[in-house]
Order: C-alpha cells, then sequence, then structure tokens
C-alpha cells in the first residue's frame, strides 16, 4: 500500500492538485494563527518540538484507527498530495524556460533568482540552477517520501510541516518564531541528514558513478557540510555536463532529467523492499 500510495499521489500531484489547499504552507500558516495565544510556546524549544510533533501525532492516530484498507490509502493519498505540493517552484521553473525560449535573460534572471539560484551565469563559485533544482526536488519529493516510508502519514506531515515553519522563519516572515531559528535549522538539519545521503547516493547509481562517488564519499559521514552542500555538489558530480554549460538552460534540464530519474529510483527501492515484505 506504501507504494501505490506514492505512485498515486505523485501522478495526481502533476496532473491537477494545484491550488492553495493542496500546499502545506495553508495549513501551516492556520496552525500558526490557531496558536497565537500560545506565546510561552514559542519560548521554549521542548514545548516548540511537541506543538510542530501535534498535527503528526493526530493524523498518525487517525491513520492507525481506520481498519479499511481503502481509508488509510485516501489518508495516505491526501497527505502525501500536501506534504509534496511546490507548486510556486514548479510555475518559476516554467516561467524560467519560458523566458529563455524568448531570449528573456532579464526575466530568466528574475525567475532563477526566485528559484533561490545563488550563481549567475557570468559568476564563477557558488551553486548553479541546475544545482538549486536538484535541492528543491529533495525537499519536496525525496525527503518526504523517505519519511512516509519511515514513519508513514505522520512521517510526512512532521517533515513537511518543520520545512516549511524553518523556511518562512529563515525569511523572517514568522516574527514570533525568530528566536527559535537556530532550533528549527538545526530540527531540519537532522531530519535531512539520512535522506541526503541515500538521494545523494541515488545520483551515483543513475547517473556518473566513478565522477560522484568520490564527493559523496568525502561528504557522507561529514556532519559539518550541509545536506544542501551534499546534494548539489554530488549531482552536479554525478551529472556530465560540460564546463560551458553549467549555469544556463542545458544544465537546468540535465538536473532535472537527473532528480526524476532520482525519484524513480526511490521507487524501485521501496518497490523491492515491499517484495521482500518489509514493507506493506
Amino acid at each position: 500500500m506504501t507504494l501505490i500510495s506514492i505512485l498515486i499521489a505523485l501522478i495526481i500531484e502533476r496532473l491537477d492538485a494545484r491550488g492553495k489547499y493542496w500546499q502545506m504552507e495553508t495549513y501551516a500558516s492556520v496552525y500558526l494563527d490557531k496558536s497565537r495565544k500560545l506565546e510561552s510556546v514559542f519560548k521554549h524549544s521542548a514545548l516548540l518540538l511537541f506543538w510542530l510533533l501535534l498535527p503528526a501525532i493526530l493524523v498518525g492516530l487517525i491513520a492507525q484507527t481506520l481498519d479499511f484498507v481503502l481509508w488509510q490509502m485516501l489518508i495516505n493519498v491526501v497527505v502525501l498530495l500536501i506534504c509534496l505540493g511546490c507548486v510556486y517552484y514548479r510555475e518559476k521553473y516554467k516561467g524560467y524556460l519560458n523566458a529563455m525560449q524568448r531570449n528573456d535573460n532579464e526575466a530568466a534572471s528574475l525567475y532563477a533568482m526566485q528559484l533561490g539560484q545563488k550563481r549567475t551565469e557570468d559568476q564563477r563559485g557558488g551553486e548553479t540552477l541546475g544545482q538549486t533544482l536538484a535541492w528543491i526536488n529533495f525537499r519536496f519529493y525525496c525527503a518526504v517520501i523517505f519519511w512516509f516510508v519511515v514513519l508513514g502519514p505522520a512521517g510526512a506531515v512532521f517533515y513537511a510541516l518543520v520545512r516549511t515553519i524553518a523556511d518562512a522563519v529563515r525569511s523572517q516572515k514568522i516574527a514570533a518564531l525568530l528566536p527559535q531559528k537556530l532550533f528549527l535549522q538545526t530540527l531540519l538539519f537532522w531530519l535531512d541528514w539520512l535522506p541526503t545521503r541515500i538521494a545523494s547516493f541515488g545520483y551515483l547509481i543513475i547517473g556518473n558513478f566513478n565522477k560522484g562517488t568520490s564527493c559523496w564519499l568525502r561528504h557522507a559521514l561529514n556532519f559539518s557540510v550541509s545536506n544542501r552542500k551534499v546534494i548539489t555538489e554530488t549531482a552536479l558530480a554525478a551529472e556530465q555536463v560540460e564546463k560551458q554549460h553549467l549555469g544556463c538552460t542545458v544544465e537546468a534540464l540535465c538536473m532535472v532529467k537527473l532528480v526524476k530519474r532520482n525519484v524513480l529510483f526511490f521507487l524501485a527501492l521501496i518497490a523491492g523492499l515491499t517484495l521482500f515484505g518489509q514493507l506493506s
């Protein structure tokens, strides 16, 4: 049922799950607004962690109390659709491609910045757009799928909520939680740590194994390196892109193909675990 739920959610998400009610940001905002009176919760890390866990616990209890398989699958699919939703980034990426097709470099640069790119085509060092897209794909697909497989719908909800709240605090959209910025980033770091290593290892399997292995081994057990760096550097090493195409549309398209294949690798791994009775 785990694999089937993921497949159904991915198909629906690609076809039609684009409204605001399919985005975790919508529910995180409502949950935060309802909790405004509990300002003391936001001052203590332990209470904040419990506050973040509450929705996941509720979803987990609902999923466990329903014995009917179809109801459980429905909950799984709905939860995954909400946690996987990244309409904002998909629209910006499509806008970037359209701008490049009409040779509008100014608009393309603007879309790249909105995606979170840390490097322009005429700059050296930093992060290319393709690497940025690899990181976005990891956070909205691979990491969510990982925690769904490990802890069920509760795991997916907890990860997506922490991701959403941490991003909002980092961009200073939630003033009440600014004192807890470090705690949220640390929590998200540890939630990303293991799935980052698994996802980046997938790049080696589906990409250039020889080039990517040295990069992956250098970062795999390094607790000081950022998870974003593990994903972006390993993805770039595993995908053969000529230097003149770095930071350009060609590189971005190559990276998108790579991360899509990596999601398929995740699905194949889940299918294998299901086949050998490790997952239901």
